[in-house]
């Protein structure tokens, strides 16, 4: 008995840091959210490099996010700071 609650002990944080965290967005929220695709979303907030459609969609696809999300809240993503969904959910580049 003292075997398995040794065990449990010993695993449950890593069960907490296996849950995922409810009040978080992560790439697909802001998606749905701003309408645009997971993969425009990356093109804005991520490396725009790797993206060939770059030319013709990234000012487009920043000014539908900022347009969603305001400025402020875009500013401080693209930054790397966390911002607070509407909905409460928090997301930050890190988590993209």
């Amino acid at each position: 008995m003292k075997r398995l609650l040794a065990i449990a002990l010993l695993l449950a944080p890593l069960a907490a840091q296996a849950a995922p965290r409810s009040n978080t967005a992560n790439i697909d929220d802001i998606a749905q959210l701003t309408g645009l695709t997971p993969r425009l979303v990356q093109m804005v907030v991520g490396n725009p490099t790797a993206y060939a459609e770059y030319l013709t969609q990234y000012d487009w696809a920043r000014q539908r996010m900022q347009h969603v999300l305001g400025a402020q809240r875009l500013d401080d993503l693209m930054a790397g700071r966390e911002i607070r969904l509407d909905d409460g959910r928090t997301i930050a580049i890190a988590q993209l």
